[in-house]
């Protein structure tokens, strides 16, 4: 079968793709034909050599956020089953697990960073990470929610949004910025969005500025910034009394000071949050039931072209980049 593999030297040069065998099935394993795939931060920066996280194994197939096909049945998924893969490896048993945050596990992590992941034609996947794809939702939905779509659900949540609340979202047009602006709304917040791109109105988005004409008296309830150190500062000043500021991307880097003073005397919060729970995988896919999810796609791309997809995610591009294992 195909796969994409990176390492043990790092970066677009050094990504191949090769012929490799078919993956071993464990017993609470279900064989997965991978079909569609999206192009995120942690993969970009998984190829290129960036992540803070422990990359195993190596030579590695990169790949954090699939949906595919069931080859074989397990208990609750049979064959022929369209699935969307949860991408924590977790054990079950840890204080983190046991606690409904398998996300945290203490002897787990990414799948697709400390396991091979899905740019490749087939996984072997455990059910328990297996979710079936509803007739309702859509390809580029579906494959766009184990990461995009969990992280600002989780987000959200961990922030305590509730509705007549305010939210300012930097990158609101981005991969996890559209399904912010989405769930934000639904949940009946007012949503500001930074943002260059003015069809991010269309997904929820009651007002749009440019980061540079964002109002300077303008505060929010609660203020996402995924981006990293470089918007930390701004961002924080558009913060509320009793305001949380969300953080959990670190694209502009990982260095950044703030006044300890108006952390307490305002009792603003900084909430750190990462992935999602598999309960947080359940809800999103209930509430697209009654909610129409989307995505702004810029190009679907076939694994074969995976250096391409890579080269236009560096050099920026307007909605979602998918690999398409079928074409």
């Amino acid at each position: 079968m195909k796969a994409a593999t990176i390492g043990p030297e790092f970066g677009n040069d050094h990504l191949k793709i090769v012929e490799r065998d078919m993956p071993s099935i464990g017993n609470e394993d279900v064989l997965i034909h991978v079909e569609k795939g999206g192009l995120n931060p942690v993969d970009y920066n998984l190829i290129n050599g960036r992540l803070i996280y422990n990359i195993s194994p190596l030579p590695h197939v990169p790949g954090t956020e699939i949906i595919g096909t069931a080859v074989t049945s397990g208990r609750l998924i049979n064959k022929g089953d369209q699935v969307i893969i949860y991408n924590r490896v977790f054990d079950g048993t840890c204080d983190k697990c046991i606690t409904n945050r398998e996300h945290l596990c203490a002897n787990g992590g990414i799948w697709g960073v400390i396991t091979d992941g899905g740019y490749q034609e087939y996984v072997s996947v455990p059910e328990k990470n297996l979710f079936k794809m509803e007739d309702y939702l859509d390809e580029d939905v579906g494959a766009s929610l184990p990461v995009a779509g969990l992280t600002a659900y989780h987000a959200l949540k961990r922030a305590g949004a509730r509705s007549g609340e305010s939210i300012l979202v930097y990158g609101a047009s981005g991969n996890t910025g559209m399904f912010i602006v989405q769930f934000a709304k639904i949940m009946g917040l007012h949503v500001y969005g930074v943002s260059r791109n003015e069809w991010i109105r269309s997904f929820g988005c009651d007002e749009v500025f440019y980061r540079k004409s964002v109002p300077q008296d303008l505060t929010a309830d609660i203020v996402v910034n995924s981006l990293g150190s470089e918007f930390w500062e701004e961002a924080s000043r558009h913060l509320s009394v009793s305001g949380r500021l969300v953080t959990f991307g670190i694209q502009t880097g990982k260095d950044a000071s703030f006044d300890i003073s108006k952390v307490y005397s305002r009792e603003t919060a900084i909430v750190g949050s990462t992935g999602g729970t598999r309960k947080d995988l359940h809800e999103i896919i209930s509430i697209a039931r009654d909610h129409q999810l989307r995505i702004k796609k810029f190009r679907e791309y076939p694994l074969t072209e995976l250096k391409q997809a890579l080269s236009d995610f560096q050099k920026g591009h307007e909605g979602r980049i998918l690999i398409n294992m079928n074409r």
